[in-house]
């Protein structure tokens, strides 16, 4: 008999170069938290603020001190921003529906417009011949919380067929204490319950040298919104409906030296909201009920090739065509509701490589054209919103394994949205598209060992944006976009991560640390008396952190998020100027495997903080939750 021979090696060194300008989520992480929003992977697992109303209500992102229609958010590579708002919800994007979550941010943005803070990528990715798929996990929690989530399907050799379906509701009925009121008083939420539910079935077909997707991503919200503080006592009722279906097709073809894919989507959403407030008598005051339709059509062809030795060229051509039908969009309460549509065409190439033994370059150019029109009538005639270059040089240290230093530039713009073409009253044609350039300076520093790993970065940042959208009011009662604004964005962002292993222990630490001071310097600031000042909602610090420890099948994880005094006015003087203090929460998590199940108590806000994330909106205190989970 002979003797057990035990080999082990440090994991394959990963080009410092690749993580430059962008990083993925921990697939760990991300897998651990499935029952979750992306909101909240996103404020306690990553440097962007997320401003939300609480659950069940809107969370919108924050990326480098911009707002959150200059966030992009990418599905397998396709635009999920609305073409009307120009935002994507976070709170209705379950993390169950994806596999890799990951940011980009500089010159990792230049691929489409829009990202003039950053990129929010959200990918589904599949293993080829693992078997049976079944994976079954349920949540019950505190404010009678309910969660099911399913995934079934099977992975063979070159087919991979698989469903998920999810049910997420919550009576969201917390006690909170009531500031607005004197005294303060003790009240329960009202009007504030959710139910979201969805289904995705996803294909995909392996051939010899390509490879066949289809995913549907199709899903159903009802969502109450319960009044703000100063308002409880109101009559009010008021409601969203939101309906979905996102779908694509792509086809990937390889060959020795490179490869294209083709990409096909059709997205359509459907928005019904609701608002009727009451007197005492139950007479009716005020009465809005819209109706808000979009359909979108996405069509991309990307082509990777390698060149001569490290060099390497990306060529992207992207045909978008939106259209929205909107009550909002009427000249008047029974005029017939306009029907906007918007085509653009993108042109992208991208070429990198080594320039030098420890110095690589990456430079990319863009050029989008755009046509839209109001009726049934031909487009106006396409045109272009300029050219959009980048630069990226990545410097590794020689003297430092791992070590390695990115300097990039930036140039990017965004278009206005639907709403702010058209929107009655109030939308301004004559909008022009917003036009931003960025600075970047980071150093990344990465180890590697058979039982340690850490990853850190630190970056500084600089950004200019001209002809900022900025609502205005205007001497007719209503307000009106304008490019008044010149927003200038600085900051710096901290990110580390260590993994420790020990024997039968695995311990784990990372966060997130970021300072970000927006200003808008204009001249329009300048005569109000704004200029300098930090954006509203906007915080100057922001940081999270993550710990955990695992040993045998059991594990224990903390969790602290910190956000910073936001202002929720520019002007000091205003009767209901305001700021939000900062707020520190804590949750914890025990867990135990049992062969294929799991089962894990946590406690979310340890602390029991009272805290607003948005003015007048009220949070929840100390809340619980059991997950339990079967997979094969």
């Amino acid at each position: 008999m002979l003797e057990s021979v035990e080999i082990s090696a440090s994991l394959v060194y990963k080009k410092a170069e690749q993580k430059s300008m962008e990083r993925k989520i921990d697939a760990a992480i991300v897998k651990s938290l499935k029952t979750i929003s992306l909101s909240q992977l996103l404020i306690q697992h990553s440097p962007v603020f997320i401003k939300t109303y609480g659950p069940g209500g809107t969370a919108t992102a924050s990326f480098r001190g911009t707002t959150s229609s200059h966030t992009l958010v990418l599905w397998n590579g396709l635009q999920l921003n609305s073409p009307s708002l120009g935002e994507v919800d976070f709170s209705t994007i379950p993390v169950f529906f994806t596999d890799e979550v990951s940011l980009q941010w500089g010159s990792k943005t230049s691929a489409n417009s829009g990202g003039l803070g950053g990129v929010v990528n959200i990918d589904n990715s599949q293993k080829f011949n693992e078997g049976l798929i079944l994976d079954f996990r349920t949540t019950r929690g505190s404010f009678d919380a309910k969660g099911l989530y399913l995934t079934l399907g099977y992975s063979a050799k070159n087919v991979i067929t698989r469903v998920k379906a999810y049910r997420n509701s919550s009576d969201n009925d917390f006690t909170y204490t009531n500031i607005a009121t004197i005294p303060h008083q003790e009240m329960k939420q009202k009007n504030a319950d959710f139910l979201d539910y969805g289904v995705m079935p996803e294909m995909q077909l392996r051939l010899k040298k390509s490879l066949l997707t289809f995913v549907s991503w199709n899903q159903l919200s009802h969502r109450n919104y319960p009044q703000i503080m100063p308002n409880v006592f109101n009559n009010t009722k008021e409601y969203v409906d939101n309906y979905f279906t996102r779908n694509f097709l792509s086809y990937k073809y390889y060959w020795n030296t490179g490869r294209v894919e083709v990409k096909l989507a059709y997205f359509h959403e459907k928005q019904d909201y609701f608002l009727e407030s009451y007197t005492s008598n139950g007479n009716p005051v005020t009465h809005i009920n819209t109706v808000n339709v979009s359909d979108v059509l996405r069509h991309l062809v990307d082509v990777q090739q390698d060149l001569y030795r490290s060099w390497k060229l990306y060529v992207k051509i992207q045909y978008d065509h939106e259209k929205v039908r909107s009550s909002n969009y009427s000249a008047a309460p029974d005029a017939t509701t306009l029907s906007p549509k918007r085509k653009m065409i993108s042109f992208y190439a991208a070429v990198d490589g080594k320039i030098y033994k420890d110095l690589d370059l990456r430079m990319t150019l863009r050029n989008d054209l755009v046509g839209r029109d109001l009726s049934t009538v031909a487009y106006d005639n396409m045109e272009s919103v300029g050219f959009f270059p980048t630069a990226t040089l990545t410097y590794r240290m020689p003297f430092v394994k791992g070590l390695s230093v990115n300097a990039g530039y930036s140039h990017n713009y965004r278009n206005p949205t639907l709403n702010d073409l058209y929107w009655n009253p109030g939308g301004n044609e004559n909008l022009k598209g917003e036009n931003g350039k960025t600075v970047d300076l980071d150093m990344n520093y990465h180890y590697d060992d058979i039982n340690f790993n850490l990853d850190f970065r630190t970056g500084f940042y600089y950004s200019k944006v001209k002809d900022w959208i900025q609502w205005v009011p205007t001497n007719y009662r209503y307000w009106m976009p304008k490019n008044v604004s010149e927003v200038l964005a600085r900051g710096l962002e901290l990110h580390f991560n260590a993994n420790y292993r020990y024997a039968l222990w695995n311990f784990m630490i990372s966060g997130n640390y970021v300072y970000s001071h927006t200003t808008d310097e204009s001249e329009y600031a300048q005569q109000y008396g704004t200029d300098g000042k930090q954006l509203i909602y906007i915080p100057l610090h922001h940081a999270n952190a993550f710990a955990e420890v695992k040993w045998k099948t059991w594990n224990l994880n903390y969790t602290f998020e910190f956000t910073g005094e936001r202002n929720t006015s520019m002007n000091d003087d205003e009767f209901f100027a305001y700021q939000l203090p900062y707020y520190m929460l804590h949750h914890i998590s025990f867990g135990k495997q049992l062969n294929k199940f799991r089962l894990e108590f946590r406690v979310n806000n340890l602390m029991n903080a009272d805290y607003q994330t948005v003015l007048w909106r009220a949070m929840p205190g100390r809340s619980y939750e059991f997950y339990f989970e079967f997979k094969l």
